[in-house]
């Protein structure tokens, strides 16, 4: 008898409930490989490609281009072997009763619950999965927030805890021109780390998130395990101020999306909702002054204002950086030793376009 594997809508976000049905890549029939791009997914957040969790026939669709379905509800089936129509059939009737039960016994996952700490008297909102070893802090980029790590949490958190947090004046953390500065940031996920008494922690750190990693591991280094960097600042010289002011200034939705195709190397990954998102954040009372604040603390003279390459070599760092970056050039990372760099065919955001890659490195 064959194998039958399920393809089924995955859970990109920490507040995705559904997700729609683009289009498929590959047709019924088609034999495919495990980790081939098949079916164009689209959230409210994000679009991006579902690859195939297995090597087979895609022998059934279940969900075509535009229906919308819930998180892990069944959209497709391969088989790798002989396996007849009833068999297939059954697999179906039985998956969907399956998905049914489970969303009426679902119990709340701790990684859809903000929580808070109080830090010098700004209330900083972060998501902890609680449970597991080698707690590992997930540290999102300029103009970001614990929302970035979409792609990533749920994979990691069966492994290890997994813990994020909103920088002030990001997310639903406090907004604080006071605190604008990736020294205060490191500053806040030292305190986090004490709070919490998690111990000696591992940092993830995303463009602006890790040259704050960086910072708590050249101020507090007992505190650090070891550094992963994806595309980070603080590693050269070279950076997109252009980019950088044109964020923290903009206030239109012409003027973000401009800016936010830049990150990417798959222009198509930025959607509508992910622009009216950023214009919602972007005109929260005092958040761009802040921003402002920030962006003349990380480039001087249209060079990066800090360069702590000999901080990453000082421990075990992994570097991942796309080689489409528009943001911060991957040849920032050109005369580093000593450090293991992988460069990705991706652009600024390689733990979203390529979320595979950095989550099995971190234990996911």
């Amino acid at each position: 008898m064959g194998e039958l594997i399920k393809v089924t809508m995955p859970k990109w976000g920490l507040s995705m409930k559904e997700g729609t049905v683009s289009d498929w890549i590959v047709e019924e029939g088609d034999e495919i490989e495990k980790g081939q791009e098949i079916v164009e997914i689209e959230t409210d957040k994000i679009a991006n490609v579902l690859e195939s969790p297995g090597s087979g026939i895609l022998q059934k669709i279940v969900a075509h281009s535009g229906e919308v379905l819930p998180v892990a509800a069944l959209i497709g089936v391969i088989t790798d072997g002989a396996v007849s129509d009833d068999e297939i059939s059954a697999f179906i009737e039985q998956e969907n009763a399956a998905a049914a039960a489970a969303a009426v016994d679902e119990a709340p996952d701790p990684l859809t619950i903000s929580k808070v700490f109080e830090w010098e008297g700004l209330n900083i909102r972060y998501i902890d999965s609680e449970d597991g070893e080698d707690p590992l802090i997930c540290l999102h980029g300029f103009g970001g927030d614990k929302n970035n790590w979409q792609f990533n949490l749920a994979a990691l958190a069966p492994n290890r805890r997994v813990l994020a947090p909103d920088f002030p004046s990001h997310g639903d953390s406090t907004v604080s021109t006071e605190h604008s500065s990736p020294l205060a940031y490191a500053k806040m996920v030292s305190a986090m780390i004490d709070q919490l008494e998690l111990g000696q922690v591992d940092l993830v750190g995303h463009s602006m998130g890790g040259l704050v990693a960086l910072l708590v591991a050249r101020e507090s280094p007992a505190k650090v395990g070891a550094l992963t960097l994806l595309a980070p600042a603080g590693i050269g010289t070279e950076i997109n101020a252009g980019y950088v002011d044109g964020f923290a200034r903009a206030n239109s939705r012409n003027e973000l999306k401009a800016l936010a195709v830049q990150l990417f190397a798959d222009k198509e990954m930025v959607t509508r909702q992910m622009v009216a998102d950023l214009l919602k954040y972007k005109r929260l009372d005092g958040v761009g002054e802040a921003l402002v604040q920030l962006a003349g603390t990380l480039h001087s003279g249209g060079k990066q204002s800090e360069d702590l390459s000999s901080v990453a070599q000082s421990l075990p760092t992994k570097i991942f950086w796309g080689k489409a970056d528009e943001i911060l050039a991957v040849s920032n990372c050109a005369q580093l030793s000593g450090v293991d760099v992988e460069q990705l065919e991706c652009g600024h955001q390689p733990h979203i376009e390529a979320a595979d890659v950095v989550n099995k490195h971190l234990g996911g």
